[in-house]
């Protein structure tokens, strides 16, 4: 080989290496917007599959997606290319997700199976951002046909909040007729819902369970060390606090952890000074579950209350909906009825 075909050979491979590096750099972080937003389009269901998770990992820089997402939440012919849509919004925009929400609450009393089956399933795909759902859904768990009943589970497990509601609602369907309701309700438990002294009396009893693997998981999740753990809260503020440089991985955790501390309530009233600074956090699904933290926290989150105040005026509605029940969970224990003394 000449020198002159290594130069060319060279010159060849620092072009290619260039095209490579384009090609990287305008498909990644927000610069990929566009591109997955086009992609949302394709009418390979993978495609748009793999667009709505690459606009969620990207967040609320992905705005610009929102309508074509909001469209294929709500009508893509292939339900996870749906459930996918509708997962992105509530990592991008509150409202939009809630818009989800409300189209498909119907549908959970719709005569048709499909259609109820499929309505729990994108009410699950939004997690906390569906609250607002949690009392339909319980109403689901009543349904005459038991996969309904075990997505409506899955879709209670997901939202998680508020726990006042949420807990009693899975405990009832961990006596569910049906093995399959009763293993999905128990594997909220096991990993998904912060296991309170209520619930443990009837995991118990689930370990003599006609079926080995609700029995197996009853015992894997009573015998859990975190279950165990005298502070439970703690692991929670410090998924809080870590500074990782990878920016999926720091938010996975940081969701994780706000939405364990939002089901434990007042038990989690030492992790207020952790929890306020996530008010002014960039992404409004950190906000939201940071209020919903202090919400159910209640009177002992007192010292959020000025942080709340200015989180009033948060750019997301849901956010400031939030906020707002937060203030109010807050306050009413010190606010006493003014009373006129008799003339």
């Amino acid at each position: 080989m000449t020198q002159k075909h290594i130069w060319l050979n060279l010159g060849g491979l620092i072009v290619l290496i260039g095209m490579i590096g384009l090609f990287y750099w305008t498909s990644t972080g927000t610069r990929a917007v566009p591109a997955m937003t086009e992609s949302l389009k394709n009418k390979d269901s993978k495609v748009r599959v793999a667009a709505a998770q690459m606009l969620a990992d990207i967040g609320p820089a992905a705005k610009a997606a929102v309508p074509n997402l909001l469209e294929q939440a709500l009508h893509d012919p292939v339900e996870y290319a749906g459930t996918t849509a509708a997962g992105a919004l509530k990592t991008i925009d509150l409202a939009a997700a809630r818009q989800v929400m409300t189209a498909y609450l119907p549908a959970l009393n719709d005569g048709d199976v499909q259609a109820r089956r499929k309505a729990c399933a994108m009410l699950e795909s939004l997690g906390p951002v569906a609250k607002p759902a949690v009392p339909a859904l319980i109403v689901a768990l009543s349904d005459v046909d038991a996969r309904i009943r075990m997505h409506a589970v899955g879709a209670i497990g997901s939202i998680g909040i508020p726990a006042t509601m949420v807990i009693p609602a899975l405990t009832k369907a961990l006596h569910d007729p049906s093995h399959a309701v009763r293993h999905r309700a128990l594997s909220q438990f096991a990993f998904s819902i912060s296991l309170t002294e209520s619930v443990l009396p009837h995991l118990k009893e689930l370990t003599e369970d006609r079926d080995l693997s609700v029995a197996i998981l009853a015992k894997s999740t009573l015998n859990s060390p975190h279950r165990q753990a005298k502070d439970r809260t703690s692991v929670y503020v410090t998924a809080l606090q870590m500074d990782i440089k990878i920016a999926d991985i720091t938010a996975a955790l940081m969701k994780d952890a706000l939405h364990k501390l939002a089901q434990l309530g007042p038990e989690a009233a030492g992790t207020v000074p952790a929890v306020i600074p996530v008010l002014k956090d960039a992404r409004p699904l950190h906000r939201y579950l940071a209020a919903e933290v202090l919400g159910a926290i209640g009177p002992g989150a007192r010292d959020a209350v000025p942080a709340l105040t200015a989180a009033l005026q948060d750019e997301d509605a849901v956010v400031r909906e939030s906020v707002a029940e937060a203030l109010r969970a807050i306050t009413t224990a010190y606010t006493s009825p003014k009373t006129t003394a008799p003339k």
